[in-house]
C-alpha cells in the first residue's frame, strides 16, 4: 500500500518548525533521519512525559495539545545529515 501523498514530504531529513495548535510560539529543530521519525520521538516524549524533547516539555508545562504531523510540523528546508544542517537550523532559529 502506498503512503498518502501528504506524508511523502516527511520521509526526508532537514530543518523543521513545530507549532502548537493553540499557541503562537514555535520550535525549530533538525533531523538527520526522517521528519516522520523525529515527530514520533517528540510525540512519544509528550505522551510518556519524558524530558527528551524541549517541544514536548513546553507543551506539557503549558497544557498545549499535541496535534497531528500535518498541522504541527512545517518543513523549512530539506538537507542531509551533516554540519551544514547545523548551520541551517541556527539560521532558522535566529531568523
Amino acid at each position: 500500500m502506498a503512503k498518502p501523498q501528504t506524508l511523502d514530504k516527511y520521509s526526508s531529513s532537514g530543518a523543521y518548525k513545530l507549532t502548537w495548535p493553540d499557541g503562537n510560539k514555535t520550535y525549530v529543530g533538525q533531523t538527520g533521519g526522517s521528519f516522520t521519525q523525529r515527530f514520533k520521538e517528540h510525540k512519544n516524549a509528550f505522551w510518556s512525559n519524558r524530558n527528551t524533547s524541549n517541544y514536548a516539555k513546553h507543551a506539557l508545562e503549558h497544557s498545549h495539545p499535541f496535534g497531528p504531523i500535518h498541522e504541527t510540523m512545517h518543513i523549512l528546508q530539506y538537507q542531509g545529515k551533516g554540519t551544514h544542517l547545523n548551520t541551517i537550523e541556527r539560521y532558522f532559529i535566529y531568523k
